[in-house]
Order: C-alpha cells, then structure tokens, then sequence
C-alpha cells in the first residue's frame, strides 16, 4: 500500500446494498470477507457476484469439470451463509478465460441496474504481480476491468442498452466503489474481531486446499499489523472511488449529484 492518501475508516451511512464483484469462487472471501460480515450485520444487504464457474481451480484429475464446478458453487454458496451474505450470483463465465466482452459487460451492467447497490467492491484491474513471489490471475484483472466498464458508462447512461430499460432495469448510479488490492487504498476496515468466521469462511472451500490445519494457521499469519501495545490487528484496505457529489447529467442536461438523484 502507498501512503499518498489518508487512510480513514468506511463510511456506510446511507448504504443499503452492496454488490460484491469477484472473478472466483473463494475470491469475495480472501478479499472482503470480514467488509461484508460487517455490512451484513448493520442490516445492509450483500451480494456476490462470481463472473467464473471456477472449473480450473483444482489440479485432481480424478475430479471431472462438471463435478469440480458444483463443488465450487456449493462452497461459495455455504461461506456466503456464514458472512450473512444475502445471494450468490454465478456468471458462470469460463475459469482463466475471462474477458471484457461486451456480452458479459451488458450482463453485469443488467444487474447492476437490478440490484441497484449504493458500494460496488471488485478486484483491481491494474494489479499484475505483488511482492516478489507472486502473478496475479488475469481473470482478477479482468473481473476489475469487466466491473468498471459495467460502471461506467454502462450503468448509470439511458443511451446503454434501452432494452434494460423497458424490462424494468432503468439506469442507475452507484455512490461508492471498492477497489480491492488498489494502488492506492485510502479507506480500512478493522476486521479483527470478525477474523475467526472469515477464516472459517475461506476454509469452506476445501476443494481449494491440501492441507486445511496448516492452511488455517497460516492465515492467522496473514496481514496481522502490531499495535503500539503489543497486540495485532487486522485490517482489509480498499481504493475508494467517491461519486456521491459527482455532478450527473439530466434528461435535458440539468446537473444533478448522486445524491440527488434516485437510488
């Protein structure tokens, strides 16, 4: 993380959905888990959104595509429960081929426009490797991308897809994005105390890991921060992009803000 921003704690106030974007099943919970117990909690309802079916995220041969993407779903779907996450939506876009399609973005635009969450959390679309033993999947890559460009200028403009429109889906404005593992993170959400079922969260996808036990210990490790005190904390950062007073255009080109216009 660069310090070129404050880091300040989020501001959920006036937030009532949130749709979480994410290319894989076990994605939302390494990233966002403990945001979205929290959101949860406050009574906000969560959504998550796999763009994949998962079907390469094991290297068993024994275990046939078919089987390994129910298996995916299944686990996602019993850590979603655990975080008080509302619905999992799958795409069911192929695993290590994802795209921007235009096909795809209309699709995630549409549900945007359905769901109409006030946050949007996604991966970065700028984040090719981290540290100096680590590639970031390109489906993490292009699930960020695919998110911002169902964002803008897909979600909130008349002109995209009037078929939306006249299926009862009219065009509608986020006010806050997440952006996972952003270059620049500036909001933080201290999930120490929901660590315990984040982590029971993760290991809901066992088709994921060899070993669960070590697993789970080394994920008690993991972005631990020592306080002044001697204790650890442990926190998920996000780049906010703020829209709330983003001057909008009108049905006759008279400004609005976000906030101004209907939810």
């Amino acid at each position: 993380m660069t310090d070129s921003r404050e880091v300040n704690p989020p501001d959920w106030s006036e937030v009532e959905r949130v749709l979480i974007i994410m290319a894989h099943p076990d994605d939302p919970d390494f990233s966002c888990a403990g945001s979205a117990i929290q959101m949860a909690r406050q009574g906000i309802e969560v959504t998550y959104m796999i763009l994949t079916n998962g079907d390469k995220g094991n290297h068993n041969p024994l275990v046939t595509r078919h089987q390994l993407i129910l298996m995916r779903k299944e686990e996602q779907r019993k850590a979603a429960a655990l975080c008080g996450v509302k619905d999992v939506l799958f795409m069911d876009e192929e695993d290590g081929f994802l795209r921007p399609t235009p096909e795809i973005r209309k699709r995630v635009c549409r549900e945007i426009r359905r769901i109409r969450p006030q946050i949007v959390i996604c991966n970065s679309p700028d984040r090719y490797i981290s540290g100096r033993g680590y590639i970031n999947h390109p489906d993490h890559r292009n699930a960020g991308l695919i998110a911002l460009e169902a964002i803008f200028p897909a979600a909130d403009n008349p002109m995209f897809y009037p078929d939306l429109t006249n299926e009862g889906y009219p065009p509608h404005n986020i006010s806050q994005l997440y952006i996972s593992h952003g270059e620049e993170a500036d909001v933080e959400v201290d999930i120490s105390d929901d660590l315990e079922l984040k982590i029971k969260a993760i290991l809901c996808h066992e088709s994921q890991f060899d070993d669960l036990e070590a697993t789970e210990k080394r994920m008690r490790e993991w972005g631990g921060e020592e306080q002044e005190d001697g204790s650890k904390r442990h926190f998920e950062r996000f780049q906010q992009l703020d829209f709330r007073s983003r001057p909008r255009r009108g049905p006759r080109g008279d400004s609005k803000t976000s906030q101004e216009s209907k939810s």
